[in-house]
């Protein structure tokens, strides 16, 4: 089978049937700087095995399967398999017992009953210790954040949304004219865009009780009249009169 001459920094594709290409300390020196052709599998003289790409030199192809045990990590098995206690090995492997639990204490992950906090960083805030918005269903509405104005509302995060705000001067917001109000965020308003909507307003409970009590003032304002004395409205003509004094002789008079 003629073979085409290689170029400097790469090897001719050979073509066959191979369990794996073997090289030597020399021979990766040697071909260091040189390219295979991918998916051919070499193990080196450090006990690992590789997987050229086609792209990589023999230097720098990925490893496939890392070295073989260490004596300490062969140890920690032996034990295991054979009595079925738990060995801890320097090397880090982690392996159970005879009734397939693991030492909670070589996870580090369990700490007095609990998981760790570090391995729920996704979720819980490692400061405070309390649960992230983040982690909580969009449909929940956590608490309340409170926002000095109508400016500092709309810069809210989209986390911070799902919670009510509380603006203590609400005065921005043309319908308030004075004091806080509550906001709701409404993701579906606005053709989707989303809107803050005013669900309290504690101008509202600021009422002045004297201005709706039943006075001359309160009164003469609605348009309405008060008077401070008795009042005979639309008085009875003779005729009442004549008819009643009738009604009256009948009743005593029993006819």
């Amino acid at each position: 089978m003629p073979v085409t001459p290689g170029s400097s920094s790469k090897l001719n594709t050979v073509r066959g049937v191979s369990a794996m290409l073997v090289t030597t300390s020399a021979e990766e020196t040697s071909l260091a700087t040189k390219v295979l052709p991918a998916n051919i599998l070499v193990k080196k003289s450090d006990g690992k095995v590789y997987l050229t790409d086609g792209t990589a030199t023999l230097a720098n192809i990925p490893v496939l399967v890392d070295q073989v045990l260490t004596v300490a990590e062969k140890t920690a098995l032996s034990t295991a398999f054979s009595t079925g206690t738990y060995t801890a090995a320097a090397g880090g492997v982690v392996v159970h017992d005879a009734t397939g639990k693991i030492d909670d204490g070589s996870l580090n992950v369990v700490s007095s009953g609990k998981i760790v906090e570090s391995y729920l960083s996704e979720y819980i805030d490692q400061t405070t210790h309390k649960v992230l918005l983040s982690a909580l269903p969009d449909t929940v509405r956590a608490g309340v954040t409170y926002v000095a104005d109508i400016t500092a509302r709309d810069a809210l995060s989209a986390e911070q949304k799902k919670s009510l705000a509380f603006v203590i001067d609400a005065t921005g917001d043309a319908t308030v004219t004075r004091g806080a109000a509550m906001y709701g965020w409404d993701e579906t308003a606005n053709s989707g865009a989303g809107a803050w909507i005013k669900i309290a307003e504690v101008e509202s409970l600021d009422l002045n009780v004297a201005e709706i009590e039943c006075s001359y003032t309160n009164a003469q304002a609605a348009g309405a009249v008060m008077y401070d004395h008795p009042l005979l409205i639309d008085p009875p003509t003779a005729t009442d009169f004549v008819g009643y004094y009738e009604a009256a002789n009948q009743a005593q008079s029993g006819s």
